[in-house]
């Protein structure tokens, strides 16, 4: 399988830009490698920075198949030399899960499909799996649009396999509960903000308003209902922002975060808050736990709202572009317009407005979780229990 189990093994080996690599420059991608990690009852060689290097031909070639938790790897612009030569070079059976192609508006463009038809790169991984793949299962509908687009036509529409963590084949009945609670309690809920990378909303005024209107929802509250600040990326400085290492910023980026996250606040409220609250996730497993203690996540960030799922606790997914927006319809996740969060006058008033359909994210997962068995019966790769569980019926209420 390429890339971490779902953690950093041995994180105090690596100073924070190889912590950086080791991730591929975004944590959220620990929670699909953990998914598919957790999703397989088998032995699994992991390759990666931090685990068996790629250089490791033996230990590839003592292996049945490829497993590729991949993310949005059908995007322009990038540089996919080094993955192409890998998958070509092992000689082994790909299985490809959770593929997604990046467009900036949700639904996608024919613009962004014409620059995919036109990078060399994304092409060559087209006709990769194409020649090797076994099974590609993709986010959602647009991405398989581009997929028959681009000629790879055998793909699976089945979202992100973080979906499958959590067993429990009741988990969006009871994510419904738990969000009418938080609607109804008498104390503001105490929540997980999914935050955006702070430099790359800076110009965009929707997103950078947002992501002010959720910090101020998150740290406006009493030291007993403020809540955590989850960074995936952004680099270096979004990074020791949230991980309490703001001190090893210079004094322009701390500036420059306090006043895209927070420009009301005293710079040094913002990084006191950040001293408590702030988090960047080597470990799913961590990040999974913590979200147990949160009545709601929100934000925009996919993957941060998928570990508040893993732990039972409701995710809320605002989408912004291809990606979330692909996400959250294929996976009935529960969702909430930019708009309606903008003009909420609370949080709760927010999360009073959030669209979820328990049932219907129950029975999804149950028919994903039956074609993942039926892809992986195909290469007699053993599914764990309770991949099997999630795919009985669900007694209707």
């Amino acid at each position: 399988m390429l890339g971490t189990p779902g953690f950093i093994r041995n994180p105090d080996n690596y100073d924070a830009q190889e912590t950086l690599d080791a991730l591929g420059a975004n944590s959220g991608n620990l929670m699909f490698q953990f998914a598919t990690t957790t999703l397989i009852d088998a032995p699994i060689t992991h390759i990666g920075r931090t685990e068996t290097p790629y250089s490791d031909v033996a230990a590839v070639q003592a292996t049945k198949a490829m497993i590729f938790p991949a993310a949005n790897h059908l995007r322009a612009g990038a540089d996919w030399t080094g993955l192409n030569n890998y998958l070509e070079g092992m000689n082994k059976p790909l299985m490809i899960l959770g593929l997604g192609a990046q467009s900036p508006k949700i639904g996608g463009t024919a613009e962004s499909i014409s620059e995919l038809r036109a990078d060399a790169h994304v092409m060559r991984m087209i006709d990769i799996l194409r020649e090797r793949a076994k099974f590609v299962s993709v986010r959602g509908p647009y991405t398989q649009t581009v997929c028959h687009e681009l000629g790879l036509e055998d793909v699976h529409v089945l979202g992100c396999p973080s979906a499958m963590i959590n067993p429990d084949p009741a988990l969006g009945r009871g994510m419904q509960a738990r969000l009418r609670l938080a609607v109804e309690k008498s104390d503001p809920p105490r929540i997980a903000v999914t935050a955006a990378a702070p430099f790359e909303i800076r110009e965009d005024a929707p997103k950078r308003d947002l992501e002010q209107k959720l910090f101020s929802w998150l740290a406006g509250g009493d030291a007993g209902t403020e809540g955590l600040y989850v960074q995936q990326s952004g680099g270096l400085d979004a990074m020791r922002a949230a991980n309490g290492h703001w001190y090893e910023m210079n004094r322009n980026a701390r500036a420059s975060i306090s006043n895209i996250m927070a420009p009301d606040m005293v710079p040094l409220d913002v990084w006191a808050f950040m001293a408590r609250g702030g988090r960047f996730y080597t470990s799913a497993n961590q990040w999974r736990d913590d979200m147990r203690d949160v009545d709601v996540c929100i934000g925009t960030r996919l993957h941060g709202n998928m570990a508040a799922i893993a732990a039972g606790t409701p995710g809320i997914i605002i989408a912004h572009d291809s990606r979330t927006g692909e996400l959250g319809q294929t996976m009935h996740l529960p969702s909430l317009s930019l708009a309606d969060a903008m003009s909420a006058n609370s949080l709760q008033e927010a999360l009073a407005r959030v669209q979820f359909d328990g049932v219907a994210f129950d029975t999804w997962r149950a028919e994903a979780a039956k074609s993942y068995i039926a892809a992986f019966a195909k290469m007699q790769i053993p599914l764990a229990p309770h991949v099997h569980a999630l795919a009985a019926p669900v007694p209707t209420p």
